[in-house]
């Protein structure tokens, strides 16, 4: 089946305008992750469809294209670009609307959640990670759409309770709140009452 666009660098060279826009460098990694993640939402929505002419590798740093990867690491960009279709396009601003205010670990985190990238990885070092195996990793979205649940986890997968506090109860003015390092609040607690032992 016919790729969707004529080359990787059409892509970068859309992400790169969108992020002039808003002011924002992005590195390598970063770029790299956003094209793969295009390439798997667009193959899960369009029957196995590629984006773009690129094969992704699964490595421990995550999915990477040879080709891209050596290519930005030489500074190689387009000074133009062919406009992507609407289709296309469709595809690109769902991945940026989710992405664009991310950091690189928190797109990290996102596709630890990939069976895709898992799957490549039990194939060896530096496995393809295949077509089909990217659709069916974001059938609905997959990892994408479950992202901001995720974030509201903690690594261990229990639920933050962002809308309240974890303290049970306001400290006074004689009680001091003090934070374990896993971010546990503590409180000082002082007794109403002695105790004292009979002799």
């Amino acid at each position: 089946m016919r790729p969707a666009t004529r080359s990787s660098f059409d892509i970068l060279y859309w992400f790169n305008l969108k992020a002039a826009e808003t002011g924002r460098s992005l590195e390598t990694a970063f770029l790299i992750k956003l094209l793969y993640l295009c390439q798997a939402l667009h193959a899960a929505s369009h029957q196995q469809q590629k984006l773009m002419p690129a094969t992704f590798l699964s490595t421990e740093a995550g999915p990477i294209e040879p080709t891209v990867f050596l290519a930005l690491e030489h500074g190689f960009e387009l000074s133009s670009a062919v406009a992507p279709s609407a289709d296309v396009e469709k595809t690109l601003n769902t991945v940026w609307q989710i992405c664009q205010n991310k950091s690189l670990t928190e797109i990290d985190f996102i596709l630890s959640f990939d069976s895709a990238l898992k799957t490549a990885a039990t194939r060896g070092r530096n496995a393809e990670i295949t077509i089909g195996e990217m659709a069916s990793a974001y059938k609905n979205g997959g990892p994408l759409s479950r992202n901001e649940i995720a974030f509201n986890k903690f690594p261990d997968g229990s639920e933050v309770a962002a809308k309240s506090s974890n303290l049970e109860a306001a400290p006074n003015a004689q009680q001091e709140v003090r934070f374990t390092a896993d971010g546990r609040s503590v409180t000082k607690w002082v007794p109403t009452k002695r105790v004292s032992a009979k002799s």
